[in-house]
Formats: C-alpha cells, structure tokens, sequence
C-alpha cells in the first residue's frame, strides 16, 4: 500500500459587517469538489510560507487584502494524489474590493444556518461540523 504524502492548505474565515462569512463556490471544472462551496485559500506554493500563501491566495480569489488574526483549526481531505490538511485562519479584511476569480463562479456573505444547508467541498463540511455547527442556536 502506497502512502501519499501530506500536503499543506491555508483557508480565511472573513467576516462582513454583519457577522456573516464570506463562501465561495467552485467552478464546475475544478478537479477537486466541483461546484462545492468553501472558504477561500488554496495551497502553499514550495519555499513559501504560510501567512505570505494565504494572503497571496486570498487576494488572487477575492480581491481582498488581509491581515490574518488567528487559528480557527484544521479539516483533511484525501485526494488522488494527497492528504491534504486545510489549516484554518481567522482575518479581516484591510483593502480592495470583492472579485473572485475564474477558480470560482459564485460568492455569498453567509451566516451559520445557511452555510450549513450549502453543498459544501468535503473538507469544509468536516471542518464545519467540528468547529462551526455548535455555534448555531436551536430553532424553536
């Protein structure tokens, strides 16, 4: 049996005024969770660190320039060729305005129940589900 190497994702947790996140959904031709939503970031480039791959991710996905304030926690994903560990960050944004890229076709400011109904890329519905869903209330 073949391990596959580990591979290092950086993600950003943006907020909007109101208190809601900031989703994108990807491109139906993208190679790994088609048409999923997630949280913007991607991978570190080689010699590149971290804090300096989110921010360059982000810009190139948002338009946003960041500062990045904390660690939110971290998610895996299997794909053919990795185990991908999506280490998550909490930023705010500090300039520019929204555009996502090609690597996208939809954004949403979303609070927590309708990120929750979203069909979400596999490492975010697991991150979701350790980190995010306690923090909804219980509808009555």
């Amino acid at each position: 049996m073949t391990v596959k190497p580990f591979a290092l994702c950086v993600r950003l947790i943006l907020f909007d005024q109101h208190g809601h996140i900031l989703v994108l959904k990807r491109s139906p031709q993208s190679k790994t969770n088609p048409g999923k939503w997630e949280l913007p970031g991607g991978k570190i480039d080689a010699g590149e660190g971290f804090d300096e791959a989110l921010k360059r991710e982000i810009l190139e996905e948002t338009g946003f320039t960041v500062a990045i304030h904390t660690a939110a926690g971290t998610a895996m994903q299997e794909t053919d060729e990795y185990r991908v560990v999506n280490l998550v960050m909490v930023g705010s944004i500090l300039s520019g305005g929204l555009s996502i890229s090609t690597e996208h076709v939809e954004y949403r400011w979303a609070g927590l129940p309708e990120i929750a109904a979203l069909d979400k890329a596999d490492w975010f519905t697991e991150y979701f589900g350790m980190y995010m869903k306690g923090a909804i209330p219980a509808q009555e």
